[in-house]
């Protein structure tokens, strides 16, 4: 008997979907705590960032700006970093994107690439001002090259599997999508 064919099995209501796909989330961010921490290759992918940032694009402000803290919290741990410098950033900056793509843009990957990119870059630049240039350590330009460029390549590489992975999440444990007016209209010829 297959599952398609048992009339007993019923869908999961909305409320344990979500409990699902946050759970999923937070098991993502430890996992990805865990290996920004790990003794691996230097300079390290900072994957919790995507992951903040990608869960935004299908999140609600709220829950977009609590994740992005709670991620932030963790990247600030994983770097040795002033607790709360980067969870701020990434508080408002996912409650902003989920602001954005709720009521602004399409959710697809390229939209999410360039949201990713202007704030990835504005927080580059805080981050190589506010710990090496505004204190005029000698080398601090070799900081910028050696370390938070190949970091920030790496992060955006490792962005795009990372957006696929919470679009999957999203797609099996997400609400049902809400057409707009125009997608519900029938006499509308679709190519």
């Amino acid at each position: 008997m297959t599952m398609k064919n048992n009339p007993e099995r019923k869908p999961l209501r909305p409320e344990i979907k979500a409990a699902i796909k946050w759970l999923i989330f937070f098991v993502l961010a430890v996992l990805m705590y865990a290996s920004s921490t790990s003794g691996a290759a230097k300079p390290k992918a900072l994957l919790l960032f995507p992951l903040a940032a990608a869960a935004a694009v299908f999140e609600s402000e709220i829950p977009s700006a609590v994740f992005g803290a709670f991620c932030g919290l963790l990247l600030d741990v994983s770097l040795g970093k002033l607790t709360g410098f980067t969870a701020l950033w990434l508080c408002l900056c996912c409650a902003g994107t989920a602001a954005l793509f709720a009521r602004l843009f399409r959710k697809n990957i390229l939209n999410f690439l360039w949201i990713f990119v202007l704030i990835g870059g504005i927080y580059l630049y805080t981050d190589y001002y506010f710990y090496y240039k505004i204190w005029a350590y000698e080398g601090y330009k070799l900081a910028l090259t050696k370390y938070l460029i190949p970091s920030a390549i790496k992060t955006l590489l490792w962005s795009i599997p990372v957006y696929g992975a919470v679009y999957v999440v999203e797609r099996v444990c997400g609400a049902p999508r809400k057409l707009s007016p125009e997608e519900q209209d029938a006499n509308i010829e679709r190519i």
